[in-house]
């Protein structure tokens, strides 16, 4: 089934000068994003946590940018302050919006090598590497809206371990707790861009004591609850939830101990997105 997803707004960039902007701006090698390629890629503050991540589209004349709808307006002032004498022209796609599809009995494909650009088609479909697509065009376009259908596509993505940041969970984790450098989405070669040194020492300096897990808890929750201990100490955050499936980012040392989120729902965690020093 296909189905238009809220979640996501976008922006397009326009100009001579659109690719080297966001290259400079973004964690990935947008300079080398060829027409007809995606790329996930993630916009951070100097410090190095994430304020948005996103799906960047080529389509050879321009560059889309589908993120967080509640986070748009906040990306594109931010991004606009750092235009100068640039020549990229930044605003909101009007009309545009993105839609999401999945294969029948779609099989759950998590990250094994990072995939730093992805194929699209002239209509802005996009292959996405968990197996899923994600179209970003016009809306007279796109298909209806299926409830049904979004909630599948998501809980495919929470699965394969694909998570989106929202207004809720914003700044933060750096890109390493969210599993961006195992998708493809930073690309350690590209050189400078806001944050690149934090999130450099992070990877090479094992400084990351946070990763991406799967939870199931036994109430629905919600984009940025809080995970607790059983001394009632923060230990994650919800950042994605489907259902009472959820994709959390949770402290390393806290895996084998009992979780609950901040709503006193007890969480399992079904799976890891990381390895422990004990993995080592």
């Amino acid at each position: 089934m296909k189905t238009v997803l809220p979640f996501f707004s976008v922006i397009r960039a326009d100009g001579d000068d659109r690719h080297h902007f966001l290259h400079n701006q973004l964690s990935n090698d947008i300079n080398r994003l060829a027409p007809n390629q995606a790329c996930y890629a993630t916009y951070n503050t100097p410090q190095g946590r994430v304020i948005a991540n996103m799906l960047v589209w080529n389509n050879g004349e321009s560059l889309f940018i589908a993120l967080a709808a509640d986070l748009m307006e906040t990306v594109l002032k931010r991004l606009r302050m750092f235009v100068l004498r640039a020549k990229v022209k930044l605003d909101t796609a009007e009309g545009w919006c993105v839609s999401g599809s999945l294969p029948a009995q779609a099989a759950i494909l998590r990250p094994q090598s990072p995939v730093f650009s992805f194929p699209a088609d002239s209509n802005g479909t996009i292959s996405l590497p968990h197996g899923g697509h994600i179209r970003i065009a016009p809306r007279p376009e796109q298909p209806d809206y299926l409830p049904e259908a979004e909630t599948a596509f998501n809980t495919h993505e929470i699965l394969c371990g694909y998570p989106w940041i929202s207004a809720a969970t914003s700044e933060t984790c750096v890109a390493q707790m969210l599993n961006q450098h195992q998708i493809g989405a930073v690309h350690f070669r590209k050189g400078c861009y806001p944050g690149q040194e934090i999130i450099a020492r992070a990877q090479y300096r094992g400084q990351v004591k946070r990763g991406l897990a799967l939870a199931q808890s036994s109430q629905p929750l919600q984009a940025g609850d809080k995970i607790i201990n059983t001394q009632q100490e923060e230990v994650g955050i919800i950042i994605n939830a489907s259902g009472c499936l959820n994709l959390s980012v949770i402290k390393h040392s806290a895996v084998h101990t009992p979780l609950q989120s901040i709503k006193n729902q007890p969480l399992i965690l079904q799976h890891l997105f990381f390895s422990t020093e004990e993995d080592a």
